[in-house]
Formats: C-alpha cells, structure tokens, sequence
C-alpha cells in the first residue's frame, strides 16, 4: 500500500470522523440518541472510499454498496419514526452524504469533498440558530422575501431598458429592487440583533432603511422620554444611522457604477470612518443601555406600495436628471441634486450613478455629494424642530464634524482630480 492511498483513506474516515462528531454535540446538546455517531460515521466515509475503489475493477459494485446504505438509513429512519416517535431525516440524509464524500476521496476529488464536508457540518450546525430565526419570522417577512425574488426575477428582465418619454422602466425597476434589498437587510438586522444589542444596532440597521424617519423617530421618542441619562445614547443611534447614510450611498453607486464608486470612494469612506468613531464615543458616555421600539424602523421595508413607491419617486428624479441635464447642462443637474437631497438620497444617487457614462463621472459626484449634504443639513433641522435642545446641540456638533471631514475630502479629491485630469 503506498503513501497515497494511505492519505486519500485517512482523509475519508477524517471527513466522516467530524460529521459525526457534530452529530454527536448536537445529540448530547439535545439529549437525544441518535443512529450513528462519529465511528459510524466515520465507518460510512471509508465505505464510501472502498465502494469507490473496488468498483473499478467491479464496475456496479458502487451502486451495490449505496443500495445497501440506503436500506439501512431507511430502516433507521422507520425505527425512528415508529419506536421513538419522532420525525426528523437530517442525520439520515447527512450520512448518505458521508457516503458520498468518502467515494469522492476515493476518486481523486478531494478538494470537492473537504468542500461538502465544511458545507455539510455548517448546515448542521445551523439548527440552533435557525430555530431563533424562524420563531422570530412570520408570514409577512415570507411574502416579503418572496416579493423581493418576485421583483427581481420575473419582473425586472422583461421591462425595456431605454427612455420612453425621459422614463427608462428597466432602470427604475432596478433601482427598487437595489434599495428593496439594502432595506430588507435593515429590516433583518433590526429584527434579530436591535433589541438584543440595544440601540445603537438598532440606529444602524435603521439607517439602510432610512436615516431620516431613525433621526425623526429618535428625536420625537426623546422628547417624549426625556431621560437626561440616556441622552448620549440617543445621540449616537442618531450618529451612526447617518453615517450608515454615507456608507450606503457608496454602496448603491457600487452597484451600479464602479468607475464611480472608485472615484468617490475616499471621501465617503473617511466619513463614515469618522462618523462611526464619533457615534462610538457617544455611545460610550453612558453605561445605560436602551431598545428603541419604533414604528417606522419596525416596519417591513418590501410592502409592495413601499416597493412601488420608490420606483415611482426613482423614475422621475432619473428621468428629470435626464431631461435637465440635455437642456440645461450640469447647473441645472446640481439644483436637481439639492432638491433631491431635502427629501431622499437614494434615487439621486441612483440616478447620477446610472447616468454618470452620459454626464461625465465628476459632475454625477458631486451631485451625489450635494445631496448627500443637504439630506444631512436637513436631519440636523429635524433634531432642533422635533427633539429637545440637549439633544440637538450634541447632534449638531456630530454633523459639523462629518459634513466638514466630507467637504474637505470630497473638495480635495475635486481639484486632485481636474489638475490631473483623471475624471
């Protein structure tokens, strides 16, 4: 026997060794017995390997083997089902598996089977944690993520993709279908890590969702609380969903346009680096900790009015950045921009992103970069008008900070880039 068949068997019963050994942690965990263990298992992979290798001198031996494997899987999964009672194929099918990985050695295919090996520990590793999910998930967050592939996969290839009357339907789908995503991992994040990790998470979550009804809700719930000893800890759920603001645009303009997105990246990176190390510190003044229950940020993102919404709000700043831009030039684009930026980023970034090949890379920037600002000066209004003085002057110190590390990055990036030409 030589060196390498004694590695390839070694390899085998290895594979099969650990699958069983996570079935065995998960059985012990649940104080259950189970039909095979880690030697079972392990016996399982090198069966596999042998089936594997006699079979090339008995071509259907293989097929003989896993026949056999399978009457005793079935046989152990009818035992289960009328002795014990209970439902439930994951070991059965994880040891036909094992099987399979152990045949996969013997045919020279080890990478592939250290693969499925990893994937297969990994699924069965995962009960614990899917069982959380799903008694977390209801019927709605269903139809929701169904809605999602809907939009994607039977809606999105069949619109035209060209302007019909300044309205480009392919586009505008797209783009909803980008931000229906961006918010349902939001909403995600919200729904299984907010209430655990308290507030600040929930700011973050809340800011791939919309960073402006984070800073309005926050801003209203202080005042309605009014706990000075929670005050900084408001203020930094205020932070960092608008920092995630920054992060996201950079995002969206990745998606869909990553000449651009290299090109903006400094500027927008720096400031949501700065961003969060403030949102951090914030967080850090106060050792109390608060769940932010809110309407707005519970809400499920991909309701199909929401979906539709945006598309409509998309298709009109996208195809009036077109119109403006033919007849007006790139002034009339950058009041466009600001406009945008009073009540929503996302469509002007969109918009400029998928327009950046038609009105020059730079001028699509610092559109983006102008309403980036104004959502921002906007927010910062919305703290003074609807939360309490304290809050809004902590709040106000934070915006300074990041729109002044913005301005001056993204301005130095705009005379870098026009001495030497690069846009």
């Amino acid at each position: 026997m030589d060196v390498t068949t004694i590695k390839l068997i070694a390899i085998s019963v290895t594979l099969g060794f650990l699958i069983g050994l996570e079935r065995n942690i998960s059985f012990i965990r649940q104080n259950e017995k189970g039909f095979a263990g880690s030697r079972t298992f392990a016996l399982i992979s090198l069966f596999g390997y042998l089936s594997g290798v006699i079979t090339q001198s008995l071509p259907y031996f293989f097929y003989i083997a896993f026949f056999i494997l399978g009457l005793l899987v079935i046989s152990a999964y009818l035992l289960k089902v009328i002795h014990y009672s209970k439902q439930g194929t994951t070991t059965h099918i994880a040891a036909i598996l094992t099987f399979l990985i152990g045949y996969l050695v013997s045919q020279n295919q080890t990478i592939l089977a250290i693969t499925i090996t990893i994937i297969v520990v990994f699924v069965l590793n995962l009960k614990t944690k899917l069982q959380k999910i799903e008694s977390n998930l209801s019927s709605k967050d269903i139809s929701a993520a169904v809605l999602l592939l809907g939009m994607t996969f039977l809606v999105l290839p069949y619109l035209p993709d060209k302007m019909i009357f300044y309205f480009n339907p392919h586009k505008t789908w797209a783009m909803a279908v980008i931000i229906a995503s961006l918010s349902f991992v939001g909403y995600l994040g919200i729904k299984f890590f907010g209430q655990k990790y308290g507030i600040l998470l929930t700011g973050a979550a809340g800011g791939f969702i919309s960073s402006t009804a984070v800073t309005f809700s926050i801003s209203k719930l202080y005042r309605l609380q009014k706990q000075s000893s929670l005050l900084y800890t408001y203020a930094s759920a205020i932070a960092i969903a608008n920092t995630i603001m920054f992060a996201r645009v950079l995002i969206e303009t990745l998606l869909v346009n990553k000449r651009l997105f290299l090109f903006m990246f400094f500027p927008y990176a720096l400031t949501t680096a700065v961003g969060i190390f403030i949102a951090y510190r914030l967080y850090k003044k106060t050792s109390i900790n608060v769940e932010l229950k809110s309407e707005v940020l519970e809400k499920n993102p991909l309701e199909l009015d929401e979906a539709i919404k945006f598309a409509i709000i998309f298709g009109i700043i996208y195809g009036l950045v077109y119109f403006v831009g033919e007849k007006y030039g790139n002034a009339g684009i950058f009041i466009v921009s600001f406009l945008s930026g009073i009540t929503d980023v996302d469509a002007i970034t969109l918009s400029l992103s998928s327009l950046a090949d038609k009105i020059s890379p730079l001028n699509s920037a610092i559109g983006i970069a102008i309403a980036s600002f104004t959502n921002s000066v906007v927010k910062c209004l919305i703290v003074w008008i609807f939360g309490e003085k304290e809050l809004a002057k902590i709040v106000t110190r934070f915006f300074c900070v990041i729109l002044g590390v913005f301005a001056l990055s993204f301005g130095i990036l705009v005379f870098f880039s026009r001495s030497h030409a690069l846009l």
